[in-house]
């Protein structure tokens, strides 16, 4: 069965109805760096077989319908993205009300700090934030930064700030997390007389059964691409 999950960009609409930027630095606000990173979590989640409940490209619903939306969908987890103000430290510092909550901020936590290679404040409970006492699922408001001391890194490290939070969703729910994928490197079976015996070498196959067949023609043996004997010919 797979697991839903609520992921929002912290702010962009209030509850008024009107554009709400967040915290600001220069012409960088919190709600556009966040819709960066939320775009690289959410892929990683879906490629991880979650689903994802969201606001994201459009940002367009404030905090109130973020927290209805997450509860109508019955999620396992809400999460907020958000940075820090300017005057902020430097570091991470996601926060928690529930025991829940307190377990998914530290695994992100764990996760972003690897992947972005940014130092934290620890993790923060609080009793007082909307979208911590709302949520009837564990809610985390993840705190990437400071706007301004951690402005270079949520600016070239939003994949992996992406990463490392859907890394951390994934270990909270219990489920296999699939990152980045790699081309397997296709196989190669040679056959020859002995590994190091290169010039005994009778040909090099991506087929084991024409290697097969090469080898018991001529009483060799098959090798993989390692060296490691798969098969002796007859």
């Amino acid at each position: 069965m797979s697991k839903t999950v609520a992921l929002f960009v912290g702010h962009g609409t209030s509850t008024n109805g009107g554009w709400d930027s967040g915290c600001t630095y220069g012409k960088y606000t919190e709600a556009g760096l966040m819709k960066g990173i939320a775009k690289y979590a959410i892929s990683y989640l879906k490629k991880s077989g979650v689903k994802v409940i969201t606001d994201y490209p459009a940002n367009n619903i404030n905090m109130v319908k973020q927290v209805a939306k997450s509860n109508a969908a019955g999620v396992s987890l809400h999460v907020a993205l958000h940075c820090d103000y300017s005057k902020a430290p430097s570091g991470t510092i996601p926060l928690y009300t529930s025991a829940k909550g307190k377990k998914a901020a530290k695994l992100m936590n764990q996760y972003v700090m690897k992947y972005v290679g940014i130092k934290t404040r620890g993790v923060g409970r609080r009793t007082d934030l909307y979208e911590l006492n709302a949520t009837n699922a564990p809610a985390v408001i993840f705190e990437c930064g400071s706007i301004k001391a951690d402005l270079a890194k949520m600016k070239s490290k939003q994949k992996a700030y992406g990463k490392g939070i859907a890394e951390g969703i994934c270990k909270y729910l219990g489920i296999p997390f699939k990152g980045d994928s790699s081309k397997k490197k296709k196989e190669v079976y040679r056959v020859r007389k002995s590994w190091d015996n290169e010039k005994s070498q009778k040909g090099a196959f991506r087929s084991l059964a024409n290697a097969k067949a090469c080898a018991d023609k001529n009483g060799y043996t098959v090798f993989n691409s390692a060296g490691k004997p798969v098969y002796k010919g007859k």
